[in-house]
């Protein structure tokens, strides 16, 4: 199964809707994957001093610190390169192309099936380590 290639993987998931935190969670039950919660930008940043994540998934519109705000800090403040996929409700093709431009290296609209979100966890970290 697809999802076996993530396990032992380390997934941040920034997201201020506990819904689809709940969503996210459940999509990476049974995986392998050890997922971590910030339900905005600053307590992302701060689960970043502390903790080692392969990926981000990272909602763009969230109170406090949204997606592109937490992301411009860890590109220009962090200096990581940390593979980061954004999540949106807003599926249009300029905001995908405004994520790309603005430091990140996936997008996912929202609503969204694990299918879709398995794949462009693969096609992100694939890239990612390639470049390794």
């Amino acid at each position: 199964m697809i999802e076996n290639i993530f396990s032992g993987k380390n997934i941040l998931i920034v997201e201020d809707n506990a819904i689809n935190q709940m969503l996210v969670k459940y999509a990476f039950a049974n995986t392998g994957v050890n997922t971590s919660v910030a339900d905005n930008g600053i307590k992302a940043l701060e689960l970043m001093k502390s903790n080692t994540y392969d990926v981000i998934l990272m909602d763009i519109y969230m109170p406090e610190l949204d997606g592109y705000q937490t992301t411009e800090i860890i590109r220009n403040e962090l200096h990581s390169t940390i593979p980061i996929i954004a999540m949106t409700a807003l599926s249009m093709k300029s905001e995908e192309e405004k994520c790309i431009t603005n430091g990140m290296n996936g997008y996912i609209p929202k609503p969204f099936t694990t299918d879709i979100l398995f794949n462009e966890l693969k096609r992100v970290l694939d890239f990612s380590e390639s470049l390794a």
